[in-house]
């Protein structure tokens, strides 16, 4: 097989390139003599790593805590973070507890939000928010979307935009094309609901 300049360049020696797809994996080597043959034969040994116009990427592992793997919605409610000003500026309580409402908000519009697992603030239910700030849910979730200026029935799928934390890693949920739509629509990048 002809591979590119490139693959050859970087090749370590003792090993061999394999193409899969359109990526050059590089795989530890060796030969041993095997009787009845007139030429040794090629052992594989393992996966080196990827070879590609850049140069040779080793093999890196992760070590992962599968026991404890966490899920949180991250693009509904940073989209919805971004009126929380507009939303205090609009409310005579202090600053903190208008904050504590407009975050309790997001959390009962969306309760997978990664705001539950922020100990700094007090994330209320829908009971101790209508005896506290005498407010009407309803009413509170028609401002919120005046706010933002969409229907947050239209904004649904911004809340399968995840993060997933296992131990120590997070990974980011991949978007999807209606969610990649709605982002252009909606004015804002994949970085900004990340």
């Amino acid at each position: 097989m002809k591979y590119p300049d490139y693959v050859r360049q970087y090749r370590p020696k003792g090993t061999v390139i394999k193409k899969v797809r359109e990526t050059y994996y590089v795989y530890y080597a060796t030969s041993k003599r095997v009787p009845g043959k007139n030429y040794p034969v090629q052992v594989i040994k393992g996966l080196a790593g990827k070879v590609d116009q850049y140069g040779f990427h080793p093999l890196t592992r992760a070590v992962v805590d599968t026991e404890r793997v966490q899920v949180r919605e991250c693009g509904f409610t940073n989209f919805l973070l971004k009126f929380e000003d507009e939303y205090v500026s609009r409310r005579n309580e202090p600053v903190k507890e208008c904050r504590n409402l407009y975050r309790s908000m997001i959390v009962y519009l969306s309760p997978e939000s990664y705001l539950c697992d922020d100990e700094g603030q007090k994330i209320y239910s829908a009971e101790e928010m209508v005896k506290k700030f005498h407010i009407g849910i309803p009413n509170q979730i028609t401002a919120i979307g005046k706010m933002c200026e969409y229907d947050l029935k239209d904004l649904e799928p911004l809340k399968r935009i995840s993060n997933v934390r296992m131990g120590e890693r997070v990974f980011a949920s991949e978007l999807t094309q209606q969610q990649k739509e709605l982002l252009e629509k909606i004015g804002v990048t994949e970085d900004e609901i990340r």
